[in-house]
């Protein structure tokens, strides 16, 4: 498998130019060494605070935290000493090259394949400025998010760290068979869907997505909103099916993603050894403990909800679900909270193309509302979610050892977690993103030439090597 601390290895994409050489060897010089001077860091462990103190980050990687107090000015090479900093945020259900919230007057299926790729590119950096420094791409058609997976690792573009699945595998006839909107003309040797009757045809499809290169494996384990003629509330695949794709997938270490909407598909999931559930929609009360006996992890994506049933007031009643609208979000909300208050474990996923794509941290006020603490919710984008993506050795915390992905934010999000929506500064890897008051002029400050990802995020400039690894 390949190495979960690491998902970011090259895949074939060719060589680098003659001009993008040229260009990454005039780009200004990038420090291994960075000294940030933070005004506060958040454990977001203990949901303590740390005041006025030094992060060394080298190589892309954290060093050293310790007091500033006494220590010479100069030594903070970049000065946060006026915000809160917090781990970089992790977004465990988007679909960066998806745009479906332009609504149904957008036909995806009416543009070229390709165009798929250009939305994710500008996507990602979108959500990437928005503070969410990793990403669990679950779900695009012709392996799409694989490759912009790929082209963010080889430093073709700026962008999360992606997990990526590959298109949802679904039955025939069930959520994500697109059935009459897939033109001829779509119809590569990649497809833009997956669909695969019994345990045989799961098995081969989950063996087909690994040969592809993907991080996750995503199923349909019930009826959707966005598939014509698709029941949310319906059950699709068996639990032997589900198992299926369960087992191909743990020979190579990978976990299994299950949208699931009704209750039966989630057991049915839970029960198959699924690593997490996305929606939950209809999940009734007595199947919390299920998932916490089997630690499962539920991802119910509110403001993908919020969107679709609150602020665009989307007609589904064709999909036999007992209210409308303004109802139907009142009641998801309450499992949310029924979910929390049973001990179940929440990551943060929030189904980014349902809604604009960088409005991600709307998500943390809908689950303060909902019953969440505002630590709860820092937690669950955090630490919580990079234990879903077997990450946590690397990711979610400010701690020595781990990537240095950091973002800060001014205010205190424990107090007012919609801070969050305004990010001033996003570093990844070391590598200031984004840093609202920065002076362009400021050759200290200058942006970094891209850089490939690797296990301790260093800055593998073209300098060092001409080549891109091709698998």
């Amino acid at each position: 498998m390949r190495d979960q601390m690491d998902p970011h290895g090259t895949r074939g994409i060719g060589t680098i130019s003659t001009l993008a050489l040229l260009a990454a060897l005039a780009a200004p010089a990038w420090s291994d060494r960075t000294v940030i001077h933070a005004g506060r860091v958040l454990d977001v462990v203990s949901g303590q605070y740390r005041d006025d103190v030094l992060v060394e980050i080298e190589a892309g990687q954290i060093q050293s935290i310790t007091e500033a107090a006494g220590k010479p000015p100069e030594q903070a090479w970049i000065d946060l000493s006026n915000l809160t900093v917090l781990p970089g945020l992790i977004d465990v259900h988007t679909h960066l090259c998806d745009n479906s919230f332009l609504g149904a007057d957008f036909d995806p299926w009416a543009l070229p394949a390709a165009s798929f790729g250009i939305a994710g590119a500008t996507n990602a950096r979108t959500v990437l400025e928005a503070g969410f420094t990793t990403v669990r791409n679950v779900s695009e058609p012709y392996f799409a998010g694989v490759a912009l997976r790929d082209a963010i690792a080889n430093g073709w573009i700026r962008g999360p760290r992606i997990y990526a699945s590959g298109p949802m595998i679904t039955m025939t006839g069930g959520h994500g068979d697109w059935g009459g909107w897939m033109a001829a003309e779509h119809q590569f040797v990649t497809p833009a869907e997956a669909v695969a009757d019994g345990v045989v045809e799961v098995r081969k499809t989950v063996r087909s997505h690994i040969a592809q290169g993907v991080d996750w494996i995503k199923l349909s384990a019930t009826g959707g909103f966005y598939t014509s003629g698709s029941i949310p509330g319906a059950t699709t695949y068996s639990i032997e099916e589900i198992r299926a794709a369960v087992e191909e997938a743990s020979k190579r270490g990978f976990g299994v993603a299950a949208h699931a909407h009704g209750d039966q598909g989630i057991r049915n999931a839970v029960l198959a050894g699924v690593r997490s559930i996305e929606h939950g929609g209809l999940i009734e009360d007595a199947s919390f403990p299920l998932l916490v006996d089997h630690a499962v992890v539920l991802v119910m994506d509110l403001l993908a909800a919020h969107y679709d049933l609150i602020e665009t007031a989307k007609n589904y009643s064709d999909k036999e679900l007992p209210a409308e609208g303004a109802a139907l979000f009142r009641d998801y909300t309450g499992r949310f909270q029924r979910a929390v208050d049973a001990g179940v474990t929440i990551a943060f996923g929030t189904d980014s193309g349902v809604y604009p794509h960088g409005r991600n941290a709307e998500q943390f006020e809908l689950m303060v509302k909902a019953g969440m603490t505002p630590l709860q919710a820092i937690q669950s984008a955090t630490v919580t979610a990079a234990s879903l993506l077997q990450i946590d050795s690397r990711a979610g915390q400010i701690a020595p050892g781990m990537w240095a992905d950091l973002i800060g934010v001014e205010g205190d999000p424990l107090v007012d977690v919609s801070v969050l929506e305004k990010v001033q500064v996003v570093i990844k890897n070391g590598e200031i993103i984004k840093h609202s008051s920065r002076r362009p002029t400021d050759p200290a400050l200058a942006a970094p030439p891209l850089a490939r990802d690797t296990p301790l995020g260093h800055d593998s400039r073209v300098e060092d090597s001409l080549e891109l690894v091709d698998r």
